[in-house]
């Protein structure tokens, strides 16, 4: 019996039941933090999109989501399922760091986390930090944080079906009594989009196979944990002409334990992950693979109002690319010391830290950041400042294109923020920022590098409501992101930016959602004439509860737009997609 088979036969076995989202706007908590944090007193600005938030607003993947965000510009290399590249606040796609489940995603050798192959069914929460956060979160924050977390106590199944010959299955079990909690998370992604560039003719099929085993038991005072996850597949892109056949198979597996002590925390953690991607193209075949042992020990210490977390990392990579032929291999070696601190009370909260690194092959550094919340009547006002850096990584020296005497890139950020309380269902957020960047490695238009100084500065501004029966969720950023060394804008990053949605609930038991992204024209290369237009987009989904299951029906580009993203790579017309989901 297939697996598609067993799925069809558990759906007929299961009965059906009711849910109906909250029409407030309560607090979300934060897991991105030494301590669980309300995201309106943190000094950093927060997004949080939860499961029911994905469900509502029709999102089909973690791309769409984040387009979704008006301080993100995603750039995709085709169709569904390619490479999607996350430029948070002007930064660069590889100044994100990606973590699902504790594990980052990031590999050594790209640096570009692969989110088109993460199954969206079996997200419980995003939170999208937006700045640096280093002292806590170490290198490769420069941009932000996108910090996944999936689902654990939850029973689903879902199916999806649509345009391009896509389909999705996904399966989410849990158990949990008696301090033994079990997940088991597994999904099949498939697709024959369209093809990859504007010069090709033939679609190019995507496939995606995860799955996700967790196990924690509470012994006394201890709590015993263990997790495994992988990802394999295969995608199809156009290269210069030539057909190439991409396959990943990325994994990691983590083991740890707790000991609590009254209030404080102390834990040990052990992570082995892999990313790698074997490429054949008709004259040859390239690979990149990025092996990380991490040793993770910290301590979290309670007292009054304050909360301390101290630490240490040890990271051992084994880094490996063919590319063009020529084979290099890095093994970097990184010790990480920390500490973070908190203080709180009813009228601020401050939070500080400082990471020391110390890399085998780039020396020491040390990174830090202040931030600080105060709360006035209905006002609640922000600074945040980090130091941050990104060592480059084995693409970035070796590969095509690359400069073994490449520096580490180093970054300063601010921003001041403000927040005001309409009233309980009313917030608007106004936040200037900052970033500049040394040693920045860009790439002109034939993947050449270069190294760049860049500013950037901006406003955010965001509007959220419920004014039943409709909620809404606006947002806006301008921003100039630009090489000052080389007086280029950055390619792939507008000025504006401009994401407005709009759900409206219609009964307990349907919703109609829309969103609409815009943003102005934008450099596809800085080294090149050549513009991405400006361009705006509307999809609309219909949410339907069916007892202890949900039908999604949605159309993205609803007005069949034509638009880019990515110099020379097609994107989506007018699809729709049918999802039905059940809970049991």
């Amino acid at each position: 019996m297939n697996y598609r088979k067993f799925l069809l036969i558990y759906i007929l076995s299961i009965s059906f039941n009711l849910s109906y989202a909250n029409d407030t706007l309560n607090p979300i908590v934060v897991g991105s933090s030494i301590s669980p944090t309300d995201i309106h007193s943190s000094p950093s600005s927060i997004e949080v999109f939860t499961a029911s938030d994905i469900q509502e607003r029709g999102f089909d993947n973690v791309s769409e989501l984040l387009d979704s965000i008006s301080s993100i510009n995603i750039s995709t290399n085709g169709g569904i399922g390619q490479s999607a590249s996350v430029f948070m606040r002007g930064t660069e796609s590889n100044h994100t760091k990606i973590i699902l489940d504790g594990v980052e995603l990031n590999p050594g050798t790209l640096g570009l986390a692969p989110i088109q192959n993460i199954s969206i069914s079996s997200i419980d929460k995003i939170e999208i930090i937006k700045g640096s956060s280093s002292a806590l979160h170490g290198a490769n924050t420069i941009g932000g944080i996108i910090n996944i977390t999936s689902k654990k106590d939850t029973r689903s199944i879902q199916m999806s079906t649509g345009s391009w010959s896509s389909n999705k299955t996904s399966i989410v079990h849990g158990f949990n009594k008696n301090g033994l909690r079990i997940k088991i998370n597994a999904s099949i992604n498939e697709s024959k989009s369209i093809p990859t560039k504007i010069t090709s003719s033939k679609r190019h099929s995507h496939n995606t196979n995860n799955l996700a085993l967790g196990i924690s038991k509470e012994v006394n005072n201890y709590v015993f944990m263990s997790q495994f996850y992988t990802s394999t597949g295969n995608t199809q892109y156009d290269s210069f002409g030539s057909n190439i056949n991409q396959d990943h198979d990325d994994y990691f597996y983590t083991f740890g334990v707790k000991k609590f002590i009254d209030d404080d925390v102390f834990e040990v953690i052990y992570k082995k992950s892999q990313n790698r991607i074997i490429q054949a193209a008709p004259t040859a075949t390239d690979f990149t693979d990025t092996l990380r042992d991490i040793y993770d020990i910290s301590y979290t210490k309670v007292s009054n109002q304050i909360i301390q977390k101290f630490g240490l990392v040890y990271t051992k990579e084994h880094m490996s690319e063919l590319s063009y032929g020529t084979r290099h291999t890095a093994f970097p070696i990184i010790k990480e010391l920390f500490y973070q601190n908190e203080l709180s009370n009813t009228d601020y909260l401050v939070n500080y830290g400082v990471r020391h690194i110390d890399h085998s092959q780039f020396g020491h550094f040390t990174t830090g950041n202040l931030g600080l919340s105060l709360f006035k009547s209905n006002d609640v006002y922000s600074f945040n400042m980090a130091r941050s850096l990104r060592a480059p990584d084995s693409t970035d020296l070796y590969g095509y294109g690359g400069i073994p005497t490449l520096m580490p890139e180093e970054s300063l950020s601010l921003e001041f923020g403000i927040k005001r309380y309409i009233n309980n269902n009313t917030f608007i957020r106004a936040t200037v920022f900052k970033t500049t960047i040394k040693n920045l490695i860009e790439a002109d238009f034939n993947s050449v590098l270069y190294t760049a100084e860049s500013k950037i500065t901006g406003l955010e501004l965001r509007y959220q409501s419920i004014l039943n029966p409709i909620k809404y969720n606006i947002g806006y950023t301008y921003m100039v992101p630009r090489d000052i060394k080389n007086n280029q804008p950055l390619s792939k990053r507008s000025k504006h930016k401009l994401n407005a949605n709009f759900l409206y609930v219609i009964n307990k038991d349907s919703s109609l959602n829309l969103n609409i992204t815009g943003q102005g024209k934008r450099k596809a290369t800085p080294y090149y004439d050549i513009d991405l237009g400006s361009y705006y987009i509307a999809n609309l989904s219909y949410l339907y509860k069916i007892n202890n299951g949900s039908i999604n029906l949605s159309i993205k580009n609803l007005f069949d737009r034509p638009y880019r993203n990515s110099h020379n790579f097609n994107t989506l017309d007018r699809s729709a997609f049918v999802t039905y989901s059940i809970n049991y």
